[in-house]
């Protein structure tokens, strides 16, 4: 059998080039042990020396003083100090003046030591030849240690004379921080002895000063600062303080805030100590204190008790998260060579395994990536998702005391992750596992294959185990539904164990037996499965509903048709292999049907394998019934004896939970009478009923008391108004929203009806207009007084009840509208992205098929990709992020930016205005770097082909027809969504407005659009290849001379050539920007370039005019230079003659159905700087708010040559700048303010004042 490598398979003479390289990959040295051993050993001495001179090996920034990010910067530090031996490395804290040194020149001296071991080791030939002599290595050691020296001593040389010394002696960073802290009075967060202090503290608590200087510190001054804080004297350091500085150093106020906060709280608690100290938790009176008179001692060792519990309950929970990341790794890792194992067995059955295998672990990373994602996690953990690393990160994420981005808590992301490698990969993986074993006639399962499927059980077991612990001990959930959780014993590791392993044997075994059953009854008959699961699932369905009253799930957000539906079939899937007690709790299971369940499913699964026998499992598997009845015998005891070992460990009050009846409005009626203490959701305990029933409203409604109850307790809701409670403003909580939104309107109180009438009232006037929020309170204020008290309460709740009634149908029917428009986004963005695109690829294929056109296919396929990734580069550089950057070089930019567009979950950053000019943006890119380029070259292409006698193929025309169409609906489309912009009819509404409100009229406005553009790109494609084709010199000077005319013209019109915006006015984007602009307008003439400052209507009617007149001349300069005859005149004429037409026909469309105000904005001269003055003068509302200022605001955002004369715009900013830094109108921004420091702005259109501020402000920076 020939190899690969043979030299005949490949030419005659010799091998690939290539292979030599290969072979000499293959014989590259590999690193010896011996050095990897050296460096570890240098690197042990290192840290054991910074060990000795500073005390520990921890690092001094608070943060990174942790253990593994302190050994993390010590390896950091030994590669900086064995490759590039910083100055900075002398400072204490890193290496410090006595190790930096000395160290320095140990390294120096020990390279020719390594260069004999090296050769030595060379001579025992257990490393690959040395071809440098000896001689000549130890002369370039010895070179490169003599320049180090050289270049040291004349640093030394010409130092500063004072700083020489921290280069020798011992310094430590703990004597450092002495010596500042008894000298010096100046520190980054202010001046004296006190904020030098400060800021010291906030180094690593391993480097403080002695406890007893911080004591007598802290002690006689920390009143005095409480009464009145000094600058430094933030939360941040407050907290620093409380959690950093060992008991016996705090001030006793503190001592009693923290006995006082945590006086209730038990070890299984995992609140942070200090994350609700105030700074002015000191201020209350001592007689209000609870631990007013208790002594010192005693707080000092409450304080270090409750500190030993935290430390206990920390190292507890991380070892459960680490093994519960083993686990989960394992489970993955074991799932990836399992599948590699299956493809290794070559037979068509181990392949169907394998794809099966890893296409199940795709698919459950996908669906756990897109639930990150809308969960708005951020795009960091969507990756992480995606490659297996979700786990990691919040693990990470829970050991530093971080969050995710978002709203969601890191234990609550925790939880999350857990179940859905639970639901998604472990239980499906091991079920589908199970089932391949079982089934593999051609080979016994490996020891690996059976390890696997015992992994994931046992995976899935702990995981359950370990979130159900979590979940149990949490405040959250002890503090708010005491009724149901708080079955973990709290104070009693060894029950809290117990409780552990039981949940682990009784989740084990349940799973066990379940896979062994469905197994077996899958094999016999899929169908029988299916159908066996569907009516399980329905039963629980309707065991839900007697048990509840209704299906629909009782969190707000998943009490829809569709979301209750899939929260159904998560519930079922755990009842029927992960029961995790969390679903007895009322809503879910509940504790009646959870036990039910539970007694079911074990009974049943002997029942399932006798089915499965009966209709043929026998023949299909080797196991025999006897041996399945023993597994599930086994299975079953394992399942029963967790049972019993959680029933005799729990906390003896909460057995009940397990199976006694109890439904989500039972328990929501308890609490709503029984409940005084709640936990919020920023972590924080809110005492009283009030606050507790503002959490359960939170609630779905279906699930809420009764309307009288509900009735009564609103009618304190004045009084919460004048009162303002943290419950009732948190937008957290939505209280006002919920109770406005859901609360039925017999149970409102007048104010909330008079309230929802107003609100309407005002929404219905200004729903034309974009007002801030300040205006819209105003508004409603007004609004409010019109409904006085003369209504009874009786007619309020017949207006409201009709108000809401005639709201539901207009929501209804925007849903409708927002679908249909949705849908018609979608396709277009689909059609944008790919039509052409695929048609660019299929031009490519045809052309490279051809004897003489495969060069012109490169040139095809790179104008494809290079429009891709300018689109790409583009996306980058406007801060689109990285999603956008990749998007764009899949070609998918247009759909991604539909999809930010209509989502509430965007999946770039940015506003609502900043996406929609991300569309345009990349429709306008799409137009002049795809369609216009890649027509125009095919067009070139088919005229050669025609000179050449080559037939083209359908493909390209379709190709170059298909472009045309593009340009003309992406132009149109574009224009239209431009034109009816609220934002931009407000901002220029002497501009935009010109598409009628008549749907048909503003049909036919847009298919005059589509025929303009499209028949002006056609004229110029088959006009400039025509003349590129017989000359591209001529062709090219044409162009070059158009061009630079137009700009000389902007240039006369406007008064500069300068792109109008602020950032894009420097030369190089304006002169790139004018190219974009005469592309457009000699091929792609939309409608927004009449915008003065881009065109502006005179140009942009005259430039129409002349490219619908030059094409013909370019047309009969061609058909001169056309010496051989061979371009086909009569069909050249008949087409520029057809497209001519349809430019007419659009252009008379256009102008017939248009608002007929708006036909002069397309001829009529208007520069920018006329437009400018009128939005400076008279425009009194635009989108940045109402009133002059606001419009003169934005135009700062224009370019600084366009504003009005600078003696104006001086004399506004002088007088309204001391009244916008009170009142901070919404554009007052630090980007806006930024925008008059750029060094375009005339210094003269600057008051005095100003400038003098803004140049302190560049001294200081």
């Amino acid at each position: 059998m020939r190899t690969a490598i043979d030299p005949p398979v490949h030419t005659p003479c010799r091998p690939l080039p290539q292979l030599h390289y290969l072979n000499m990959y293959q014989n590259m040295p590999t690193p010896s042990p011996v050095a990897a051993s050296w460096l570890l050993v240098e690197f042990v001495m290192l840290t054991a020396l910074r060990a000795g001179s500073e005390g520990t090996f921890r690092f001094q920034i608070a943060g990174a003083d942790t253990f593994l990010g302190s050994l993390i910067i010590d390896i950091v530090l030994y590669v900086l100090s064995i490759g590039a031996p910083f100055f900075l490395l002398r400072f204490p804290g890193y290496l410090g003046p006595s190790i930096y040194l000395l160290w320095c020149l140990y390294q120096l001296a020990v390279n020719p030591i390594m260069i004999a071991v090296g050769l030595q080791l060379d001579g025992r030939k257990e490393q690959v030849d040395i071809e440098l002599s000896e001689g000549l290595l130890l002369l370039a050691v010895a070179v490169a240690a003599f320049m180090a020296l050289v270049g040291f001593a004349v640093s030394i040389a010409f130092m500063n004379h004072g700083c020489r010394k921290t280069f020798l002696g011992r310094l430590s960073f703990r004597q450092y921080l002495a010596e500042l802290w008894e000298s010096r009075t100046w520190a980054p967060i202010g001046k004296g002895l006190d904020a030098s202090r400060a800021d010291l503290i906030s180094f690593s608590r391993f480097y403080w000063p002695p406890n007893d200087k911080v004591k007598a510190w802290l002690e006689p001054n920390w009143d005095g600062w409480v009464a009145a804080p000094p600058q430094w004297f933030t939360s941040s350091f407050v907290q620093q303080i409380a959690a950093g500085a060992p008991p016996e150093v705090l001030p006793i106020a503190v001592l009693q805030d923290l006995a006082e906060k945590h006086s209730g709280k038990g070890v299984g608690q995992e609140e942070s100590s200090t994350r609700q100290l105030s700074i002015g938790a000191s201020t209350r009176q001592p007689s209000s204190r609870q631990f007013a008179t208790t002594s010192r001692k005693e707080l000092v060792q409450m304080e270090e008790k409750r500190r030993a519990n935290r430390a206990f309950t920390h190292a507890k929970q991380l070892g459960i998260w680490a093994a519960a990341l083993v686990f989960s790794y394992v489970d993955l890792g074991t799932t990836v060579v399992v599948g590699r194992e299956y493809l290794s067995m070559g037979t068509a059955q181990g392949r169907h395994a394998a794809h099966m295998t890893f296409g199940m672990l795709g698919v459950s990373l996908g669906i756990q990536t897109m639930a990150t994602h809308w969960t708005g996690q951020g795009t960091l953990a969507s990756l992480a998702t995606m490659t297996g690393g979700k786990m990691l990160l919040d693990t990470f994420h829970i050991m530093t005391g971080r969050n995710p981005a978002g709203d969601v808590t890191s234990g609550t992301a925790l939880v999350g992750t857990r179940f859905m490698l639970v639901v998604l990969d472990s239980l499906p993986q091991s079920a589908a596992q199970m089932f391949l074993v079982a089934g593999l006639d051609d080979a016994n399962p490996s020891a690996l294959m059976l390890c696997s499927i015992v992994g994931c059980v046992l995976s899935i077991a702990f995981l359950v185990a370990t979130t159900e612990l979590d979940i149990d001990l949490s405040k959250h959930y002890r503090t708010n539904l005491g009724t149901v959780h708080g079955y973990y014993v709290e104070n009693s590791a060894t029950m809290q164990g117990l409780v552990l392993v039981g949940t682990v044997f009784f989740v084990m075994g349940y799973l066990g037996a379940k896979l062994i059953s469905l197994a077996i009854l899958t094999h016999a008959n899929f169908y029988v499965a299916v159908g066996w699961c569907s009516v399980e699932a329905l039963g629980l369905l309707a065991m839900r509903y007697f048990a509840e009253g209704t299906w629909r799930h009782h969190i707000k957000g998943l009490s829809g048709v569709v979301p209750s539906l899939m929260v159904h079939v998560v519930v079922y899937m755990g009842m029927l292999a992960t029961p995790f007690p969390f679903l007895r709790f009322p809503g879910w299971a509940g504790p009646s049907v959870w036990a039910s369940c539970i007694a079911y499913s074990l009974a049943i699964n002997p029942v399932m394998a006798y089915v499965g026998f009966t209709l043929g499992a026998d023949r299909i598997i080797a196991v025999k019934l006897a041996t399945v009845q023993i597994l599930l015998v086994l299975a079953t005891a394992i399942s029963v004896t967790g049972m019993a070992m959680m029933g005799l460990a729990m906390e003896p009050s909460r057995r009940h939970t397990f199976y006694k009846h109890f439904s989500m409005r039972s328990l929501l009626d308890e609490l709503w009478d029984t409940r005084e203490l709640t936990h919020m959701v920023d972590g924080s305990c809110t005492a009283g009923t009030d606050a507790s029933r503002a959490d359960l409203i939170t609630l779905t409604s279906d699930y809420w008391v009764s309307i009288d109850r509900l009735r009564t307790w609103l009618t304190k809701w004045d009084e919460w108004e004048i009162e303002q409670p943290s419950w009732f403003t948190d937008p957290d909580i939505d209280f006002q929203a919920r109770v406005v939104n859901h609360v039925p309107e017999e149970a409102l109180p007048p104010t909330v009806l008079r309230k929802i009438l107003s609100e309407s009232q005002v929404l219905s006037r200004t729903s034309a207009k974009i007002l801030s929020e300040s205006q819209v309170l105003s508004r409603t204020s007004a609004a409010e007084r019109e409904y006085g008290t003369e209504l009874d309460t009786a007619t309020l709740v017949l207006m409201v009840k009709e108000l809401r009634q005639e709201l539901k149908a207009r929501k209804q029917k925007r849903r409708r509208k927002m679908a249909m428009a949705a849908t018609k986004a979608y396709a277009l963005a689909i059609a944008i992205s790919y039509t052409d695109l695929l048609g660019d690829v299929a031009v490519s294929l045809s052309l490279y098929q051809g004897k003489t056109t495969r060069n012109e296919s490169y040139v095809v396929i790179g104008i494809t990709v290079f429009s891709q990734v300018i689109q790409a580069i583009a996306s980058f550089a406007c801060g689109h992020g990285l999603v956008a950057t990749f998007v764009a070089l899949a070609g998918l930019k247009p759909l991604l930016n539909e999809y930010n567009a209509l989502s509430d979950r965007p999946l770039t950053r940015g506003t609502a205005i900043d996406h929609d000019n991300a569309k345009t943006e990349t429709r306008l890119m799409l137009v002049l770097f795809q369609s216009l380029p890649q027509g125009f070259y095919q067009c070139l292409v088919l005229l050669q082909m025609v000179g050449r006698d080559e037939t083209p193929t359908w493909v390209q025309w379709a190709s170059v027809v298909g472009a045309a169409i593009s340009v003309g609906f992406v132009v149109a489309d574009t224009d239209r969504g431009v034109d009816t912009s609220a934002r931009r009819r407000l901002d220029a509404p002497s501009v935009h407005g010109y598409i009628p409100d008549k749907t048909h009229h503003a049909l036919l406005v847009s298919l005059g659009t589509i025929l303009f553009v499209g028949g002006m790109t056609s004229s110029k494609w088959v006009a400039i290849a025509t003349l590129a084709t017989t000359s591209a010199t001529a062709a090219g000077s044409w162009l070059v001379v158009e061009c630079a005319v137009l700009l000389v013209l902007r240039y006369a019109v406007e008064g500069s050539w300068r792109f109008l915006l602020h950032g894009p006015d420097a030369a190089v984007p304006s002169v790139l920007i004018h190219l974009g602009l005469y592309l457009g307008s000699i091929a792609a003439p939309f409608p927004l370039l009449r915008f003065p400052g881009y065109l502006g209507p005179s140009l942009y009617c005259a430039s129409a005019c002349y490219q619908t007149i030059a094409s013909p001349l370019m047309l009969l300069m061609a058909f001169r230079l056309d010496g051989d005859g061979r371009l086909p005149q009569t069909e050249l004429w008949a087409v520029l003659g057809g497209t001519t037409g349809l430019v007419l026909l659009g252009a008379n469309l256009m102008g017939c159905y248009m608002v007929p105000e708006y036909r002069k904005t397309f001829y009529k001269h208007k520069s920018l700087k006329t437009l400018i003055q009128w939005m400076w003068t008279e425009r009194e509302t635009c989108a940045f708010g109402e009133g002059p200022d606001g419009s003169r605001a934005d135009v700062v955002d224009f370019a600084a040559w366009t504003w009005p004369p600078s003696d104006q715009v001086r004399a506004w900013l002088e007088e309204g700048w001391a009244n916008w830094e009170k009142e901070e109108p919404d554009w007052f921004t630090d980007e806006w303010k930024a925008r008059l420091r750029h060094p375009r702005v005339p210094r003269e259109a600057l008051p005095p004042a100003l400038k003098r501020t803004f140049d302190a402000g560049e001294v200081a920076k």
